[in-house]
C-alpha cells in the first residue's frame, strides 16, 4: 500500500561535514598499522632481485610471513614473491670428458676419442651435437693403452637431432658399465657428412645443502650436573626467532656418542585452563630428541617454531662432559623477490597480527623470473611504536568523534523531520 504523499519522510540535503567524518572514520577503521620497518639496500641495477630477510625481521613476523609489505620511496606498495631455501636440493651437473681427437675420413667414417684418466666406472656418454636431420650408425669400444680395443656396443643409432629451442641437443649413448681409460666412438659417414659434436660428458647428480643465516644469541649459560650426569645449555635471544638448526662445535673428546633433547620455549603464554592430557601432549611436541656423534656433523634439526629461549640437555651417562666451544642457531634463508629500480630507496613494513597475506598477480608468473638473482640485504629493524601509538590514539578519538557526530546528525535530522511532518499536518 502506498503512503499518502504528505506522510512521506522529507529527504534533506546531505551534510558535507557529516559525509567527510564518515569517510575519515571508514578510512581510519580500515587502515592497517605496522609496528616495525627496515630499510633495503639500494639496488645497483634494474630488474628482479632478492631481499634477504634477517632473523631480526622474520622473528617479528607472523609464522606465514603474511604481514610483510614492501614500499618504494613514493609510499607505493611493490608486489613480491616469497622464496625459501630448501634444506636439501638435488641438482644435475654436466661434466665434460676430455676429447683427445675427432677425425673424419671422407665417404667413410668419423672417430671420436675420449679420455677417462681417473678410470671412472661409466655406463653412458652424453654427446652435445649441433642440430642435423640425419640418421647415424655408431659403434663404441674401450681400451687402456689406445692399442688394444674391446667392443662395448657393436651397433647403435643416433636419430635426427632437432632441438626447436636451441641449436644443439644432447644425445645419450648407453653401454655396459666399464672403467676403460679410453673410449672410441666410430660413426658411419658413408651416406652423409659428419656430425658436429660440440662436447662429450656425463650428468652427475649431487646434493646441495640449503643456505642458512646465523641467529644472534643474547645470552648462553651452561651447567654440568654430576648427579644427573647431564649437561644443560640455555640459549636466550633478544627477540622472538625461528631457529631451524643447531650447529655444535665440539673440541673434545675425539670420539663421542651422546643422546639429548632440545626443549623449545614458546613465546606465547600458555592458557591457564588446560586439560592435563593436552598439556602433556604439547610438552612432548616441544621436546626434540637428537644424537651427537663424532661420525657425523654435529647438527640438530628443529621444527620451525617461534621461541625466545631454548634449553639443550645432553646425556653424559658415565662419560665426562663434552667440551663445546660454540653453539650456533641457524635459520633457512628466506627472501622477497621483487622488481626494483636502480638507485631507489625501498622499505619493509611488518609486525601486524591482523594483516592478511597480500594477493599479487605476480604469483602467476613465477616461471618467468630468473632463478639466479642479485641478493640485497635488509637493514636493522626500527620500531614504529611512537607512530603506532599516535595513530592508535588518533584513530580512537576519530572513531568516537565520528560516532558522536553521526548520533547528533541523526538526532537533528529526526527532530527536523518530525517538525516538518507536524507542519504539513497543520496545513
Amino acid at each position: 500500500m502506498t503512503l499518502p504523499r504528505r506522510m512521506l519522510p522529507i529527504i534533506t540535503k546531505p551534510n558535507p561535514l557529516l559525509l567527510l567524518v564518515l569517510l575519515a572514520w571508514c578510512r581510519v577503521a580500515g587502515a592497517q598499522s605496522y609496528t616495525w620497518q627496515a630499510p633495503v639496500a639500494t639496488p645497483e641495477q634494474p630488474g628482479y632481485q632478492r631481499i634477504l630477510l634477517s632473523p631480526e625481521i622474520t622473528g617479528r613476523l607472523q609464522p606465514d610471513l603474511s604481514d610483510l609489505r614492501l614500499y618504494n620511496v613514493k609510499g607505493e606498495e611493490v608486489p613480491y614473491l616469497l622464496g625459501t631455501e630448501q634444506p636439501l636440493q638435488y641438482r644435475r651437473l654436466f661434466k665434460k670428458y676430455d676429447i683427445l681427437g675427432y677425425t673424419h675420413q671422407k665417404g667413410c667414417c668419423s672417430e671420436l676419442l675420449i679420455a677417462n684418466p681417473q678410470k671412472r666406472k661409466l655406463n653412458n656418454i652424453s654427446l652435445q651435437i649441433s642440430n642435423a636431420d640425419v640418421r647415424k650408425e655408431v659403434k663404441l669400444s674401450g681400451s687402456d693403452n689406445r692399442q688394444d680395443w674391446y667392443v662395448l656396443k657393436e651397433r647403435d643409432i643416433l636419430y635426427a637431432i632437432n632441438n626447436r629451442e636451441s641449436t644443439a641437443e644432447v644425445k645419450l649413448l648407453d653401454f655396459p658399465l666399464s672403467d676403460y681409460r679410453y673410449f672410441r666412438l666410430q660413426l658411419n659417414d658413408s651416406a652423409s657428412a659428419p656430425l658436429n659434436i660440440l662436447q662429450a660428458g656425463y650428468y652427475d647428480t649431487y646434493t646441495e645443502a640449503g643456505k642458512y643465516t646465523a641467529i644472534p644469541v643474547q645470552e648462553i649459560t651452561r651447567r654440568d650436573s654430576a648427579s644427573a650426569k647431564s649437561t644443560y645449555l640455555h640459549l636466550r635471544f633478544a627477540q622472538p626467532v625461528y631457529p631451524e638448526q643447531l650447529e655444535f662445535t665440539i673440541t673434545s673428546p675425539q670420539l663421542y656418542y651422546r643422546h639429548g633433547t632440545v626443549q623449545l620455549h614458546p613465546t606465547e603464554p600458555s592458557q591457564r585452563r588446560r586439560s592435563k592430557r593436552r598439556k602433556q601432549r604439547e610438552q612432548q611436541q616441544q621436546l626434540v630428541p637428537f644424537v651427537l656423534s663424532s661420525n657425523a656433523p654435529a647438527l640438530v634439526k628443529l621444527p620451525r617454531r617461534k621461541v625466545q629461549e631454548l634449553t639443550i640437555l645432553i646425556e653424559n651417562v658415565d662419560n665426562r662432559p663434552l667440551e663445546i666451544s660454540a653453539v650456533r642457531p641457524l635459520q633457512l634463508n628466506r627472501y622477497l623477490e621483487a622488481e626494483l629500480a636502480p638507485e631507489q630507496a625501498y622499505t619493509l613494513h611488518f609486525g601486524n597480527r591482523e594483516a592478511d597475506a597480500p594477493a599479487y598477480e605476480l604469483q602467476y608468473f613465477q616461471d618467468s623470473i630468473p632463478a639466479a638473482l642479485p641478493v640485497l640485504q635488509a637493514g636493522k629493524p626500527t620500531q614504529l611504536q611512537a607512530t603506532s601509538k599516535q595513530r592508535g590514539s588518533g584513530s580512537t578519538l576519530a572513531i568516537w568523534a565520528a560516532i558522536a557526530v553521526v548520533v547528533a546528525g541523526l538526532a537533528y535530522m529526526t527532530v527536523r523531520m518530525l517538525h516538518e511532518m507536524d507542519r504539513k499536518k497543520q496545513v
